[in-house]
């Protein structure tokens, strides 16, 4: 989809136990204003990195911006990055 500005955004985590934490995700602008986000994807910004270069380089559809996050962190939860 052309005209997606891919960036990090940070956050809190509010878990219960994890209240504080620092996070990071991503979001996207896109030409008309609209904005999607994915708030808590890493703690650490240098794995947000690698999915942000991923996305801009995908540059995928919007139907699939949450399942590409989510198979994201299944690789980084199952050690393959």
């Amino acid at each position: 989809m052309d005209g997606q500005q891919w960036e990090m955004i940070q956050g809190t985590c509010g878990t219960e136990g994890a209240e504080g934490v620092p996070t990071y995700g991503v979001a996207v602008r896109h030409p008309d204003g609209s904005t999607w986000t994915w708030s808590d994807v890493d703690t650490d910004p240098a794995v947000v990195a690698v999915l942000l270069e991923r996305l801009r380089l995908c540059r995928p559809e919007p139907c699939h911006y949450g399942d590409m996050v989510l198979d994201f962190i299944h690789q980084v939860a199952a050690g393959e990055l």
